[in-house]
């Protein structure tokens, strides 16, 4: 009994563990164990388990198929039925981490964010481990649901761990900048209406809402006009003319709505063997011109080619939406109708000489026929820049009338230039002679003028001497009647004193008068007599 009870002695370490395997149930005895120990049934030498910071271990009832994990650190020991499934590290998640956890009973995903030492679960496997979401301040994501179908909008400046099942098909996004120039066009799915959003800053989608289009602010300048179309399918003219101060208008185009484009015919090149066509948003209401190039035939069946603008403008938009696609082909055809007409009616020679008048006959008859009216636009001018005979030995002989034409013009001309010039000269030469009469009659008043000033002068002289002499002799002679007579006498006396010295100078003539002599000539009637005269001092 003794060797046995020595043989029976066991000494366990603080690391080590004897599990007994008896029938009625296993038991284990742990380190630091030094006793005896009498069984007659199996056992088994275990150590402990040392678990680090970062790890831990799964382990196993293999009584009840339960599994529990231990989180390290630590020292453990196995229990009786336990079996050890495995020792694993844990996850180290950093602040801008989050792994994702599946669980292995229900299949159900969890997320857990960092910074952790993630210790999963005894039936999470981690799948992977992520970066989290961090929107800037003009980001946001669009977060499905991949169970429900559910939205939801994150935006930013956010760092954030999605839900599980959520996902995000479109990834970040760029929040969408609104100014005055610009708006959104957004679809809200759930109910499948549009609506326009145009406040103005940075703006993001809600959930289930989309943007469709970003669109432009309209400039309607003051010489132009679009048109609206709407989903009923009615038209709406905005009219730059409109404007407030005659500045133009703008306007964002509604939900639903769309600028009209037409396709009108380009007839603004020379060349119309093709005819363009253009599309048009921004109807120009200022004046437009087309060139023309028809074929016409006179009433003694010439063949001529007209070459020549038409100016013509819209006026009234609506009218002319509801009568013709193409107000441009339609003023091009009647244009050319209607010289069609009016050239079928006069002879080539008729047409050379009042070309201009019967294009201006053919215009004033398209102004006035209602066909521009009814269609919003006005015809201003029509003119004829050349023609051409179609047939070259018409054309040849043409060319030869109008060479001759053109050459009687020019010598027209220069036979007018000389007479304008002698015209000119003419009309010089009558300025000139009326200048020259203006000048003598000039000199001639003038002469009279200087005349009158001296006559008025020596008479004043006169009058004073006279008037000294007279009233000298008042107190010697009392009658004025002999004051004056002596005053003549003294006129008298002083002239032949002046005709005296000028006789005695020698510079002189002296010319008698019979009165001044006292000569008396007698003539005698009886033929003794008839030539004899004496005269009698």
């Amino acid at each position: 009994m003794g060797i046995v009870a020595l043989a029976s002695i066991r000494e366990l370490g603080p690391q080590e563990q004897l599990l007994i395997k008896d029938p009625t149930g296993f038991y284990v005895i742990n380190g630091p164990f030094r006793d005896v120990v009498i069984t007659h049934y199996g056992v088994e030498h275990r150590y402990a388990l040392v678990l680090q910071a970062e790890q831990y271990a799964v382990v196993k009832d293999e009584l009840n198929g339960q599994f529990r994990d231990i989180d390290g650190p630590q020292r453990f020991f196995l229990n009786p039925y336990d079996k050890l499934e495995r020792i694993s590290n844990k996850v180290v998640l950093h602040k801008e981490q989050y792994a994702v956890l599946k669980s292995g009973l229900t299949g159900e995903p969890r997320h857990e964010s960092g910074p952790q030492l993630l210790h999963p679960g005894i039936y999470d496997t981690v799948e992977e481990v992520r970066p989290k979401i961090v929107l800037e301040k003009d980001q946001y994501i669009r977060l499905v649901d991949e169970v429900t179908g559910s939205e939801r909008v994150v935006r930013g400046p956010w760092t954030f761990v999605p839900n599980p099942l959520e996902g995000a098909p479109n990834g970040t996004e760029r929040t969408l900048y609104l100014d005055t120039d610009l708006a959104a066009l957004v679809l809200n799915r759930s109910t499948g209406q549009q609506h326009l959003v145009t406040a103005k800053g940075s703006y993001a989608p809600g959930p289930y809402e989309e943007i469709l289009e970003v669109r432009p602010l309209v400039h309607v300048l003051p010489h132009e006009a679009v048109i609206v179309r709407d989903a009923l399918g009615q038209l709406e003219v905005h009219s730059g003319a409109d404007g407030v101060g005659g500045a133009g208008t703008s306007f964002f185009l509604p939900p639903y709505c769309q600028i009209l484009a037409m396709v009108w015919s380009d007839y603004s090149d020379t060349d119309h063997s093709t005819v363009e066509k253009s599309t048009v948003q921004k109807i120009d209401m200022r004046s437009r011109h087309i060139f023309f190039k028809y074929e016409v035939r006179t009433s003694d069946n010439v063949k001529l080619i007209l070459e020549g603008t038409v100016f013509w403008k819209i006026t009234n938009v609506s009218k002319m939406i509801q009568a013709t696609p193409d107000p441009e082909g339609d003023v091009w055809h009647h244009a050319r109708s209607a010289l069609i007409e009016a050239v079928s009616n006069t002879t080539l020679a008729d047409f050379m000489a009042g070309f201009n008048n019967i294009i201006m006959d053919s215009f004033h008859r398209q102004a006035a026929d209602g066909f521009y009216q009814d269609r919003g636009v006005v015809l201003e001018s029509m003119g004829l820049t050349g023609f051409d005979c179609a047939d070259s030995d018409t054309a040849k002989i043409l060319q030869e009338i109008i060479q001759e034409t053109t050459n009687r013009m020019n010598r027209l001309t220069a036979q007018q230039s000389e007479n304008d010039v002698k015209a000119a000269e003419l009309t010089a030469d009558i300025k000139l002679e009326k200048q020259r009469t203006e000048l003598i009659r000039t000199q001639a008043e003038n002469d009279r003028l200087k005349a009158q000033m001296n006559g008025e002068a020596t008479g004043m002289e006169m009058v004073r001497g006279a008037a000294a002499f007279i009233d000298g002799l008042n107190e010697s002679v009392p009658s004025v009647d002999k004051r004056v007579e002596l005053y003549q006498m003294h006129e008298e006396m002083k002239g032949r004193n002046q005709d005296t010295r000028n006789l005695a100078s020698g510079k002189a003539s002296l010319f008698l008068t019979p009165s001044d002599l006292n000569l008396r000539l007698d003539t005698r009637s009886s033929p003794e007599t008839a030539t004899s005269s004496s005269p009698e001092l």
